[in-house]
């Protein structure tokens, strides 16, 4: 039994799949290091425009540019106030 009340306990996030980034607020930063480039996949836009909800951790992202790897960045989203 924990000595902590129940109301103080909080869930764990689990984040694998594009919907999770978007229900979290987050978004996907790509780099590929061959040509120096970057490039943000919105989680939202991403599913509105009919591409799959993705298990992004064991999916592989390649550069428009050059066809090289995208490395992966989590990111939180900017506060807009």
């Amino acid at each position: 039994m924990s000595p902590y009340p129940t109301s103080l306990m909080h869930k764990p996030i689990v984040i694998c799949k594009l919907s999770d980034l978007r229900d979290n607020g987050m978004a996907l930063g790509l780099y590929c290091l061959e040509c120096d480039r970057w490039a943000e996949i919105q989680p939202a836009k991403w599913l509105a425009d009919g591409n799959k909800d993705v298990n992004y951790v064991t999916q592989k992202f390649t550069c428009q540019h050059c066809g090289g790897q995208a490395q992966k960045q989590v990111r939180s989203q900017a506060v807009t106030f």
